[in-house]
């Protein structure tokens, strides 16, 4: 049943987990010394909330053209 309901919502788009980036612990305390660019963890400015070491990108940010 819960397979069911977890299936239901990824087909009708509302589960945004996988928009989920786990946030550099180095960053979080200033001492990443990786440009955004080469780390493989997000770093998110100031003003972006982060929820358990995790931000939610946004889906128009990272879409290709």
């Amino acid at each position: 049943m819960a397979a069911m309901m977890n299936m239901t919502n990824l087909l009708n788009g509302k589960d945004s987990r996988w928009l989920q980036l786990e946030v550099c612990r180095e960053y979080q305390r200033n001492k990443c010394s990786r440009p955004d660019t080469e780390c493989k963890f997000a770093h998110p400015p100031a003003n972006v909330e982060v929820q358990n070491g995790r931000v939610t990108a946004c889906y128009d940010s990272i879409k290709v053209n």
